[in-house]
């Protein structure tokens, strides 16, 4: 019999699964569609992030 899948993810394993594969947008208007939704990007990027102390908005 096969063991079921663990619920938690083995902490040692998730950077090795975290990889950057470079390709980019999924969309040609993917920062369009993420300001629409979210609102502009703060100064790192980050769309829909909360505006706090220290923050660059």
């Amino acid at each position: 019999m096969i063991d079921p899948r663990p619920t938690e993810p083995d902490p040692n394993l998730v950077p090795m699964l975290l990889v950057d594969t470079g390709n980019g947008a999924t969309d040609p208007n993917e920062a369009a569609l993420l300001a629409e939704l979210f609102g502009p990007p703060n100064a790192q990027g980050v769309y829909g992030a909360p505006a706090g102390e220290g923050s660059a908005q």
